[in-house]
């Protein structure tokens, strides 16, 4: 701060003292008049009482003056209140005057005594004329006042003889008599409108009362609430600042406010200071890496502006296989992975932030995503840092999801073209079956041939069908160990020529289909024996299963078989794709579909010759 620069703290002392002095000259000069003040009422109470001078304050009928005074401000209605009062009944009042008002306007436009008015009116025109002129003059004369005052009928009677007529009689009109010297006038008016119109004007009337019924109810329910949130601030407004409260709880609230404006401001301008502070130290990745190390479930990893390695939290030391007794500043970053090294040496040497960046390591062969970001302190750099994540079982679920996709895809297609294939074959054997009736013998058995030949193709349908039907898992708990050796003793004692051998390292349970597991783990068994007795005519086939409960429970089976090409091995697991002379290609796609439909993968490695492994790998334990 310079030497003209005042601390905001005297600015703050001074303003406070200025207003001490002026509320202390306001005492002074409120305290040379008669001030009178008025109470707050309280069941009639408000009358005027004179507030006792300085000079007289510590008499006895000053004290007993201000303890009644304290006793009716806190038992009467605050100002606030009072005013609320008064600007709700005048809201109620002058809602009611509008109400009365116009039902007093409907009833006037639609008054009752209209047609009365209308009738004298006419008989004040007839009567000088009903003595003396003829019935044709008097009906032409009534004609023209029923047209010109909207009158339905005139009727003129002499004594109880009608002399003069004009209009239409009307069922429902309103009927007027209005009496003359020597006769009476009938008048008929047609009331369906003017009866219309007061329902209108009923109804205009109804509707408004109901409407400012529910106003008042509306307001009755929901000023309390607006009420409330002023009510608490009236209340809290002591606490910042020593203005008295007075009877103008508006003006109050101003000076309350103004007062914590004030506040905040000197508050904000010491915030500065102290940030202008701590901003002359530059930070310490150190610091920083320090107070991160904890906070991240992934992997973390901290770099000075030199590229040293200050921080790297557990999980980062698990999955970079780094010694967790090693200290950070031991670590230097070319012992971590090649490739992870390298993506992180070039991030920070081109001071460039990377995102989501997939690497291989080549140790573990785990995949994972590396996020870096440089730091700058006023352009200036001062490290990085590291985050990463093991993404090996997601990609795996995304390879789930595929090879599911496609096999609900192949599915599809091969139920319609089975379908189709089924009906024409149960068409053909048919007519064959029927051919052979009256066939020669020759003939006879090239049918039997032919038809032989169409109930292989039939048996392939079915498969194909009962590959593509869709699966319903039975899921519980079961033991894949158990399945596994139930598997392997039930081929034992079929195949003789095989010898077999099985191993697990401890009970391994999943939730899963017990039968359908069964029938997967059989189907790769089968195609195991026919390996080997393939490559070992002779006998000397042997097949191994294993069951471990690593990570992942995993299930491997190895034959010493013909083996599998590697560029075939994954065509192999599709629908008729079959190394066999006489098998379907449906075994493997079906222990396959089976197996990824309970969360896990199935994939098939070999060499020409040396034998082919069936790896099992559930990754949905729970």
């Amino acid at each position: 701060m310079g030497a003209g620069d005042v601390h905001p703290h005297h600015r703050l002392h001074r303003r406070r003292a200025r207003r001490r002095a002026d509320r202390a000259a306001l005492e002074r000069r409120d305290a040379d008049r008669a001030a009178v003040r008025r109470l707050s009422r309280h069941r009639g109470a408000g009358d005027a009482v004179l507030r006792p001078r300085d000079d007289v304050r510590g008499s006895a009928v000053a004290r007993a003056g201000r303890r009644y005074t304290r006793c009716m401000a806190v038992t009467s209605a605050t100002p606030l209140r009072r005013e609320v009062r008064v600007l709700t009944g005048a809201l109620v009042a002058l809602l009611c005057v509008l109400i009365v008002t116009l039902i007093a306007l409907a009833m006037s436009i639609l008054r009752i005594d209209r047609l009365g008015a209308i009738a004298d009116a006419v008989r004040t025109n007839v009567a000088p004329l009903a003595a003396s002129s003829s019935h044709e003059d008097l009906t032409a004369r009534l004609q023209s006042l029923r047209i010109s005052n909207d009158i339905t009928r005139i009727e003129l009677y002499r004594g109880n003889a009608l002399i003069a007529a004009a209009g239409d009689s009307v069922p429902s009109a309103e009927i007027i008599t209005r009496a003359l010297p020597d006769g009476r006038l009938i008048f008929y008016f047609n009331a369906a409108g003017w009866m219309g119109g007061r329902r209108s004007a009923l109804i205009l009337g109804a509707f408004i009362t109901l409407a400012t019924i529910a106003g008042l109810l509306i307001l009755t329910l929901y000023l309390p609430k607006f009420l409330r949130p002023l009510e608490e601030m009236l209340a809290h407004a002591p606490l910042i600042g020593e203005r008295p409260r007075g009877d103008d709880d508006a003006r109050y609230l101003v000076h309350s406010f103004r007062e914590a404006v004030e506040r905040i401001q000197t508050q904000a301008q010491e915030l500065d200071h102290l940030r202008d502070a701590a901003s002359e130290r530059a930070p310490d990745v150190r610091e920083l890496a320090r107070a991160l190390n904890r906070s991240f479930t992934s992997g973390f990893l901290a770099l000075d502006s030199h590229g040293s390695v200050v921080a790297i939290n557990d999980t980062g030391r698990e999955m970079l296989d780094v010694d967790s007794s090693s200290p950070a500043e031991a670590i230097a970053l070319e012992s971590f992975a090649p490739s992870f090294a390298k993506l992180v040496r070039e991030s920070f040497e081109g001071r460039v932030a990377l995102s989501r960046h997939e690497v291989l390591l080549e140790r573990s062969q785990t995949l994972i995503g590396v996020t870096t970001v440089p730091l700058f302190e006023e352009n200036a750099f001062i490290g990085m840092f590291a985050l990463f994540t093991d993404l090996t079982s997601f990609r795996a679920m995304e390879g789930r999801v595929r090879d599911l996709e496609t096999l609900v895809g192949l599915g599809q297609m091969s139920a319609g073209i089975a379908h189709e294939f089924r009906n024409s074959l149960f068409t053909i054997l048919g007519y064959l079956r029927l051919a052979q009736r009256d066939a020669s013998d020759e003939t006879a058995a090239r049918i039997r041939n032919a038809e032989a030949e169409a109930k292989k193709l039939a048996a392939a349908v079915e498969a194909l069908l009962n590959f593509a039907r869709p699966l319903t898992i039975r899921a519980q708990r079961v033991r894949i160990d158990d399945i596994v050796r139930e598997v392997v003793e039930r081929f034992r004692n079929d195949a003789n020529d095989v010898r077999f051998s099985f191993r697990a390292d401890a009970p391994v349970e999943i939730n899963g289909d017990r039968e359908l597991l069964d029938l997967a783990l059989e189907n790769i068994v089968r195609n195991a024996v026919d390996a080997a007795r393939q490559q070992h005519a002779n006998g000397g086939g042997e097949i191994d299963a294993q069951v471990t409960s690593a990570e992942h429970p995993t299930i491997v089976v190895r034959d010493n078989g013909v083996g599998v090409e590697p560029e075939r091995a994954a065509t192999l697991l599709l629908p008729f794709q079959s190394g066999k002379q006489h098998g379907f290609g449906l075994g493997l796609p079906l222990a396959r579909k089976i197996i990824l439909h309970h969360g896990g993968t199935l994939t098939l490695t070999g060499s020409p010759g040396e034998g082919a492994t069936v790896t099992i790998e559930f990754y949905r334990t729970g």
